[in-house]
């Protein structure tokens, strides 16, 4: 899938077998900005994070959250929570701390892949297929 000024967004490899862009969110089907699930750390020269722990031994971030060995915000669980404390990924689907990357992490607009395409009534695009079953706007 390529933007409308040709720039490639995404590989036909990350669409879903209909063709269409695959969900942005997460298992449970909540939507979050990766910035909401980092915790703030101090950084080495080499750019490596540099956690501090609390009086238990855990890992914290500068505001004392605790934070797992990547610098996601975590629960007592370990589950990955944003900065209002809800839960985005159960720990038993992180893998050695990471969170599952779909996709990845980058700016992404809708509207630069949009066509011009007559709509239904709720929003989807109408679209027709020509003889070679490819889709066509009308």
């Amino acid at each position: 899938m390529i933007d409308n000024y040709g720039r490639k967004k995404f590989d036909k490899t990350q669409m879903t077998a209909d063709g269409d862009l695959p969900k942005l969110f997460n298992y449970n089907g909540r939507r979050f900005d990766i910035n909401d699930v980092i915790g703030q750390v101090e950084k080495d020269a080499k750019g490596e994070m540099v956690p501090q722990k609390n009086k238990k031994g855990q890992l914290v971030d500068k505001q004392g959250r605790l934070i797992n060995s990547k610098g996601y915000l975590i629960d007592a669980q370990g589950n990955v929570i944003d900065k209002e404390g809800r839960q985005i990924f159960e720990s038993k689907h992180l893998l050695d701390d990471e969170i599952p990357k779909i996709f990845p992490f980058t700016k992404f607009n809708i509207k630069n892949i949009l066509g011009d395409f007559e709509m239904d009534p709720v929003g989807n695009p109408i679209l027709d297929k020509d003889k070679n079953g490819n889709l066509i706007d009308r």
